[in-house]
């Protein structure tokens, strides 16, 4: 009989079970009475017919048994037996049930949660049709420290028509922040130039008017753009009518021919575009003097087409188009590459990590958790030898004690992970909210917290089909886990031994002590691994918020202005000479700045800097630093310290005596010496395009180091500029104030609507908010493994507490023969602490030699501690030990407490 004629016959008999044992009862109770017919005919009496009738047969209910045995049924009928039974003893034993119950939903919550997010980011697929034929096209020079590198606008219009591998290949170069004006309040928004192409190759549709047309995208075309669905419900309140109108954007008018679906996902995790504006290319392929963006280019694989057969393309296409380059940036090109990588890689490139090893760390957690619930189980399985004696002989076979074992530990762990779902479910709803303005007030700086790692594919985080998958079978897994050996062990029963001796004085054999021991060690070596790792973590951000930035985060407001990119120099001078005296008189306002970078914010080399004497000598001999604007309190608002010299002065006028600012790194790499007074030349707006223009400045003072790019930034040399003579588009307020500095945000944009109503002023926070968005991250990583290892050290010491507790209860008489033997109390603790303390000990260094080898995946999130640190490894090991000691310290106060007289008298 086939698998499915099995499986209808078992529905048949569920379904119509009553029916059918009445027409099987009829069926032999009719063979019986035709076969007492026949012995009757033959002469024999009623009675003794009827007997010998039964006799032939077997006795109505063992034929019963044996027609139900060979029912496909049966197998489904005994398991719903094993588990009412189960669920009896769950009844009769609740704090074991739930103690496993929370135990395990607390692994298994943990674990589902951590499994989510992994699906979201690593293996769902993206939300494109045939995702797996889209590749990111980059550069990569080792030389030049270059990983993942945008291609040069000629370079991706060459390769828009020279890569055979690809269907077709579509880009986007990222515009920046510009300004929305024209349409009520001035807002600041986001904005990617991408080609006509870029949405047909995604097989994205804009969900009102058209996409770009295939000749918008080229250098001269049109002034046309596309909104994102986000902004034009928040901004233009989902008016479609909005789409043909002429919106202001960066001071020009262009008009609106389409807005983007709502669920569309940007394919770059760094960018979340508000406007879709044409790339604006130049269909010269020739790289020279012109405008060149940084294009981010995709592509869309050939049917057929391998990774492997593109990277061959892209190589031959990168040697064509080095051989067409001019010397002067030949250098800058040596030892290049460029390759295809799948895009959903690309995109999830920098959590891939992180992930694996948070994933690692819960699953650790479980198989804690499972030790612990396993050694319940075969404490258990001692005080149960007797019930399983008494089966065993009523004819109970081996197999059949087993699988009532594991239905048991099936029912606690599908339990288990019901809690565990709901866990999951709760903290996926948190990491959701987290990507929507105040979408939990309550919970806001968690939900923002849980956020931070997910980015835009936060709203995929999600509890569906593949994570029940995954928690059914963690499930079945932490089944095999806890109560596989308990299962075995319960079963491997001496009937003899049994059943003559009393409950009270049955106890588990040597194997069963020696594996509850080996669960006990397994626990402590995991939670040191996790102890270590956390120690190494906590350690590395205290590094991070500890190390000296150059600048006083505290009782500071910060936010960010831009101009218009098409502002003459002179109109940027005016309204900063307008907006900072009215920043300065605010109430409650100390001092009051402005700077091109705040610090600890993103800032690359932009100026040329040669000696103040001399020819100028060939582009490739210059040095490049990093040059900042600033008004002149700026230093006093950062609370970065003036180490020799003076800051700048009022006197700094735009007309007046070109002069600069250093910082000590500036100082020692440039002249190695005393810097007051010396002369340089900086070239700040220097372009490709046009001539050298450059400007001699004198230093009249050397600045304390402060870091930017970053908590975890190093240190560049920086040079600082006057406002007055190097204006900037864009620039951020800094204001210091003995008050609570976000109180100052509606004063603060007040005064900016005032100055220009036309210029939005946005991202105001703190500086102590900036910094901690900065290290956000780097926290929750900390903070989520923190947490874990606290978790296994809880388990742990509640093992400890579990197995020591139980060793005392059985071994009771052997404590008051001791007593009786002139041992003393102390004695009895010293030998119940010390067993903990060996136990410890073997647990402790096979965690420290895991440890050993596992921390060095942490490598890269560490700041200023090594990969095996002595301190985290004694730390960890030390805690470990104290919780060991104080979980077998109960149990050997309890037995050092024995009544001699009341032991001996019971037994």
């Amino acid at each position: 009989m086939g698998v499915s004629s099995r499986l209808r016959s078992a529905l048949q008999v569920l379904l119509h079970k009553r029916r059918i044992e009445t027409e099987l009862d009829q069926e032999i109770r009719s063979y019986v009475e035709a076969l007492e017919d026949e012995k009757i005919k033959s002469g024999i009496s009623p009675g003794e017919a009827r007997r010998q009738a039964l006799a032939e047969c077997g006795g109505l209910e063992q034929v019963k048994q044996a027609v139900r045995d060979e029912q496909a049924s049966t197998v489904i009928e005994s398991f719903a037996q094993d588990f009412r039974y189960g669920l009896r003893q769950i009844r009769h034993n609740p704090a074991f049930a739930w103690t496993a119950v929370i135990t395990l939903g607390l692994g298994i919550g943990a674990t589902t949660a951590i499994f989510s997010a992994l699906y979201a980011l690593l293996i769902r697929p993206l939300p494109y049709p045939d995702s797996d034929r889209l590749m990111e096209i980059s550069e990569n020079n080792a030389k030049q420290g270059e990983h993942d590198a945008p291609l040069i606008s000629p370079d991706f219009v060459a390769a828009q028509s020279s890569l055979r591998s690809f269907e077709s290949v579509a880009g986007f170069t990222d515009l920046g922040d510009w300004n929305l004006t024209g349409t009520g309040d001035p807002i600041r928004v986001k904005v990617v130039g991408t080609t006509a192409n870029f949405l047909p190759m995604l097989h994205v549709a804009p969900w009102k008017g058209r996409a770009f047309l295939n000749s918008e995208d080229r250098a001269g075309g049109p002034a046309v753009m596309l909104l994102s669905h986000r902004l034009w419900q928040s901004k233009f309140g989902g008016d479609s009518r909005i789409v043909g109108r002429p919106i202001t954007l960066g001071g020009k008018t262009r008009t609106v021919v389409g807005i983007l679906p709502a669920h569309f996902l940007f394919p770059d995790s760094a960018v979340e575009p508000d406007v879709y504006l044409p790339a604006s290319l130049s269909t010269d392929t020739t790289v020279g003097p012109g405008l060149v963006y940084m294009m981010r280019a995709i592509g869309r694989l050939r049917d057929g087409a391998t990774v492997q057969q593109a990277d061959a393309d892209l190589k031959l296409f990168a040697e064509n188009r080095a051989k067409s380059y001019p010397a002067s940036i030949a250098q800058y090109v040596e030892g290049r590459e460029i390759l295809a990588e799948p895009l959903h890689r690309y995109l999830t490139g920098d959590n891939r990590k992180p992930l694996l090893i948070l994933l690692a760390c819960v699953g650790a957690v479980l198989l804690i958790a499972c030790a612990n619930v396993a050694n319940l189980q075969l404490a258990r399985t001692v005080s149960r030898q007797h019930e399983m004696a008494v089966r065993g002989a009523l004819g109970a076979r081996r197999t059949r004690l087993i699988r009532q074992f594991l239905v048991e530990s099936l029912t606690l762990a599908a339990m288990a992970a019901v809690l565990g779902l709901g866990i999951a479910s709760v903290a996926t709803w948190l990491i959701r909210l987290g990507g929507i303005p105040g979408g939990f007030a309550p919970a806001a700086h968690i939900t923002e917290l849980l956020h931070v790692p997910f980015g835009k594919l936060s709203a995929a985080v999600e509890v569906n089909g593949w994570v029940l998958a995954f928690t059914a079978g963690l499930a079945l897994l932490t089944t095999v886990l806890f109560g596989l050996a308990p299962a075995i062990g319960g079963s491997r029963t001496d009937l003899r031994t049994a059943l003559q001796a009393s409950a009270r004085r049955l106890s588990g054999g040597r194997q069963q002590r020696q594996l509850r021991s080996l669960l006990l060690m397994s626990e402590i070596g995991l939670a040191v691994v996790l102890l270590s790792g956390a120690g190494l973590l906590i350690r590395s951000f205290v590094n991070v918020l500890s190390s000296d930035s150059g600048y006083d985060p505290r009782q500071c407001l910060t936010a960010h202005i831009a101009r218009n990119y098409s502002d003459p120099p002179e109109k940027l001078q005016n309204f900063v000479q307008q907006l900072l005296p009215r920043l300065q008189a605010l109430p409650g306002v100390q001092t009051a700045a402005l700077t091109s970078v705040l610090p600890l914010q993103d800032v690359s080399p932009n100026s040329a800097v040669l000696p103040g004497d001399g020819p100028i000598p060939p582009r490739e001999q210059w040095r490049v630093y990093c040059a900042i604007s600033v008004t002149p309190e700026y230093f006093r608002a950062a609370a970065t310290r003036v180490l020799e010299g003076r800051p700048f002065g009022d006197e700094v006028r735009a007309e007046g005596a070109p002069v600069a600012l250093v910082n000590r790194a500036f100082a020692q790499q440039f002249f190695k010496g005393n810097v007051l007074g010396q002369r340089i030349r900086t070239n700040i707006n220097s372009r490709s395009d046009g001539p050298d223009q450059f400007t001699t400045r004198t230093i009249v003072g050397v600045v304390q180091d402060a870091r930017y790019n970053g908590p975890e930034g190093s240190i560049q040399p920086v040079i600082y500029l006057p406002m007055a003579q190097v204006p900037q588009a864009e620039m951020s307020i800094l204001l210091r104030t003995p008050l609570e500095p976000g109180s100052l945000a509606a004063a603060v944009r007040k005064v900016v609507t005032d100055t220009d109503p036309d210029q939005p002023l946005f991202d105001i926070q703190t500086m102590e908010s900036r910094v901690s968005q900065l290290v956000a991250q780097r926290r929750l990583m900390m903070l989520l493994i923190a947490s874990f290892a606290a978790l296994a050290l809880l388990l742990a010491g509640v093992g400890v507490f579990g197995v020591f507790s139980y060793w005392v209860s059985q071994r009771r008489l052997e404590m008051g023969i001791r007593l009786a033997l002139g041992s003393s109390r102390k004695g009895l603790l010293r030998l119940i602490v010390a067993q903990a303390m060996r136990l410890t000990l073997a647990g402790g260094i096979g965690g420290i030699a895991s440890a050993w080898i596992l921390d060095r995946f942490l490598a890269s999130a560490l700041v200023g501690v090594k990969v095996h640190d002595p301190i985290a490894l004694s730390l960890a090991w030390a805690l470990m030990t104290i919780i060991a000691i104080l979980g077998s310290s109960l149990p050997a106060i309890n037995a050092a407490q024995t009544d001699l007289a009341f032991v001996l008298h019971s037994e």
